[in-house]
């Protein structure tokens, strides 16, 4: 946690944005978004510079540029149907606000980019846009993201359309409804609702409807044991009534949206149950995987069954689900499943990656379990970040002030950390199962800094 989780986000994820296993050097939205707020506790310079650089890589119409690469005549990127990518800066910039403190970013004026907008038949498209002379505030660039997912409409069980792929973007041909862009997008309607009454803006109404509205409707995609993941555009539910994701399920609690009812903890049961392989000491994404046989939902299938998204351990969903554990107080599964993601528990003859930083994915296809994909190039590393300080330690921003809940679990007797304020003060805090400290004394619940 002290060197190579913050060190592989921010030397590698962040600044080189390149790897023995992924050597493209480009610089990807909704990536570099969470990175940067995954390292508040870092520095807020991250997350504030990626906020800003996203923004002038969203276009006029509010959809955005994908990946791209800095060119001196102009950044070359691609243009997609993506539908999460642009619900990232609405979730960064509420992050990175109520976490700093740091509202006077919301009125930093920054131009949007100029090109046609895509066909609807049209995949995608590598360009350079033109840089716009008209300049918009970070706040309506969020604004423009969220029209943009407003207007792409929703489907017949009223959820967000799938576009080219939602975060798994393997699942590129479902051309339906997303459960999981569902929750996302409540999620996101919710929080900037709140950040617009904070800025005395009286849009605010729009998106509490929004968001309690999607909420409703994404909380009807119960399959009796578990949420469905997504929809065909002709309804069918994806995979059918035996096939349960991880992401639907953990950001059914992750939300913050479903008011009523016990759904998420028993989707949370379900997939603890049925993802976590203790014997090989994985956290399979979804299961079972895709097949060649069934309806096509994608380049998923191209992947062969139990690699990567295709039904694999994929380390960013695994994390999301010992999130969603830890808030719903079940500490020892959310432990249990951190510790499987470390690469020392497992037999490293056969996870043959390296010992020190997280792996983006391992396998779980028979005969090939435990084997580590790729590493080094992955965004669990700053979600394990988070994972462990935020949801498990309890250390939480709130306008630049620091609050300490933990949520232990038995194996994690103590630990001591060093945090510096805003002002430069730096502070000790010490917590164990009984007490924590800071400074010295006991803490009582004020804010520290």
């Amino acid at each position: 946690m002290n060197t190579w989780a913050a060190y592989q986000t921010v030397a590698c994820r962040l600044m080189a944005r390149t790897s023995l296993y992924q050597r493209g050097g480009a610089i990807g939205f909704r990536d570099q978004l969470q990175d940067g707020v995954n390292m508040l506790l870092v520095s807020p310079e991250f997350a504030k510079e990626r906020i800003l650089d996203a923004c002038r890589h969203q276009y006029a119409e509010g959809d955005v540029m994908h990946w791209w690469h800095a060119h001196p005549k102009g950044d070359r990127g691609v243009r997609t149907h993506c539908s999460d990518d642009l619900l990232w800066l609405v979730w960064a910039l509420c992050e990175y606000t109520e976490k700093t403190g740091d509202y006077a970013i919301c009125d930093i004026p920054l131009p949007f980019m100029l090109s046609l907008p895509l066909e609807k038949n049209q995949k995608d498209r590598y360009e350079t846009p033109e840089s716009g002379t008209d300049t918009a505030a970070v706040t309506e660039h969020a604004r423009a993201a969220l029209e943009m997912c407003i207007s792409r409409g929703f489907g017949a069980h009223g959820l967000p359309r799938m576009g080219s792929g939602d975060w798994n973007d393997a699942l590129s041909c479902v051309d339906g409804e997303s459960v999981w862009l569902g929750w996302f997008m409540a999620h996101c309607a919710r929080r900037f609702a709140a950040l617009l009454k904070k800025l005395g803006d009286k849009g605010a109404k729009r998106y509490e409807n929004l968001a309690r509205r999607l909420a409703a409707d994404t909380d009807k995609a119960w399959a009796g044991r578990w949420y469905c993941r997504a929809y065909f555009a002709d309804g069918e539910a994806l995979g059918g009534a035996e096939r349960i994701d991880s992401v639907a399920q953990s950001w059914a609690v992750l939300s913050d949206t479903v008011e009523t009812g016990n759904r998420p903890q028993v989707a949370l049961d379900s997939a603890l149950r049925s993802l976590v392989d203790r014997k090989h000491k994985i956290v399979r994404l979804f299961d079972p995987p895709y097949t060649a046989d069934e309806r096509y939902a994608g380049y998923i299938a191209g992947y062969g069954e139990g690699f990567r998204e295709n039904g694999g351990q994929y380390s960013h969903g695994a994390i999301w689900l010992a999130m969603a554990a830890f808030r719903l107080g079940r500490h020892e599964d959310a432990w249990e499943i951190l510790s499987m993601l470390l690469p020392q528990n497992h037999d490293l003859n056969r996870y043959a990656a390296e010992p020190f930083v997280l792996a983006a994915d391992v396998y779980s296809a028979k005969g090939r379990e435990g084997e580590a994909g790729w590493t080094w190039y992955t965004g669990s590393a700053g979600w394990y970040f988070r994972a462990v300080y935020e949801e498990m330690l309890g250390l939480k921003l709130k306008e630049g002030r620091l609050s300490v809940s933990p949520r232990l679990p038995a194996a994690f007797e103590k630990c001591t950390v060093y945090w510096t304020d805003g002002a430069g003060v730096s502070h000790e805090i010490a917590i164990d199962r009984q007490s924590v400290k800071v400074d010295g004394k006991n803490y009582k619940g004020e804010p520290i800094g």
